[in-house]
């Protein structure tokens, strides 16, 4: 028998949960795209030489394309140099921009030149020396990168994760973590804008937060690192990407996830499907940047000798797969 009354519940709490999730977007968004702030900066910088970067990887590049996110670009440059310092981003749109101008001069030499000559006068704005990305742009990525002789057994690493609950006494380095971070980095994100932030809590803040969790009963008192693994809603503007922070930072985590692993560190996921009213109160004790969302916390240590975890089988793959056909 259908429970009437506990679907309409359910709907009105989750219409309460957009209208939450609505006057968080309203407020902390990208949508006003300034460019005064550092932060909502360097979203932009990055979201418009990023098309550049892909114009100049093309094997078989269009000569002239990319001028509208060149013009763009120098124009927001011009704009950051005389505003509240630089970041980042700002930084290495002047490389992106210089070998846009390399691919291009042959090209449009008096539009090219024009290019350089206000790269030049804002690159005179700043106080020190502006370095050279060389890993930005488009990069010679060799082939055998791919070599299966070199990725060891895929399957022995995948198969092998665990989440653990319990972990042994051994303390997480700085450098051991900062690693795993640098590996995750490399996650895919829309228009590679990198939204992400993580929270390192550990002790008496770690048990704090962990008491706005739901899912940590029973172990949760053993944990002393905690990861909370954050997107910043700056880096989205259109209404179209409402949800795509909690694409980015789903994928971010999973990075970090296997990236722990990968050196020896276990983790437990821990979710963050709370209501409006439990996120207000968990950042009144825990103090996190109001634009910054919640993907979810993440207890992190080494493993013990022997651990006894789930099981957790998969489902089959014919469940999970469809091929789709034209026919």
């Amino acid at each position: 028998m259908i429970d009437t009354a506990k679907i309409y519940a359910r709907t009105v709490l989750a219409g309460f949960g957009f209208l939450y999730d609505l006057g968080r977007y309203i407020r902390y968004a990208g949508w006003r795209s300034s460019l005064n702030s550092v932060e909502t900066r360097n979203y932009y910088m990055v979201k418009v030489y990023h098309t550049l970067e892909k114009s100049l990887s093309f094997t078989n590049r269009k000569p002239g394309s990319g001028w509208a996110g060149a013009n763009a670009l120098i124009k927001a440059l011009e704009q950051s140099f005389t505003l509240n310092g630089t970041g980042y981003h700002d930084l290495v749109a002047i490389t992106v921009l210089k070998k846009f101008a390399e691919a291009e001069i042959a090209h449009q030499p008096e539009k090219t030149a024009a290019l350089i000559k206000r790269l030049i006068k804002v690159e005179s704005l700043s106080n020190r020396s502006i370095p050279f990305y060389d890993n930005s742009g488009a990069i010679n990525h060799d082939k055998t990168a791919f070599d299966k002789g070199r990725l060891a057994i895929p399957e022995n690493f995948f198969m092998s994760r665990y989440s653990l609950r319990e972990f042994s006494d051994e303390k997480i380095s700085a450098e051991a973590l900062s690693r795993a971070l640098e590996m995750a980095m490399k996650s895919p994100s829309a228009c590679n804008r990198q939204s992400w932030h993580v929270y390192h809590l550990e002790g008496e803040l770690a048990q704090q937060a962990l008491a706005f969790q739901d899912g940590n009963r029973g172990f949760g008192h053993k944990i002393k690192e905690l990861l909370i693994i954050t997107t910043d809603l700056r880096a989205f503007v259109s209404p179209r990407e409402r949800y795509q922070h909690w694409i980015d930072g789903g994928m971010f985590s999973m990075s970090l996830i296997l990236a722990l692993h990968s050196i020896g560190i276990a983790s437990c996921c821990l979710n963050w499907s709370q209501s409006g009213r439990a996120d207000i109160k968990f950042r009144k004790v825990i103090k996190i940047s109001p634009q910054h969302t919640v993907m979810m916390m993440l207890a992190i240590g080494y493993p013990s000798e022997q651990n006894t975890v789930c099981a957790s089988p998969r489902r089959p793959i014919s469940e999970v797969y469809t091929k789709l056909s034209g026919q």
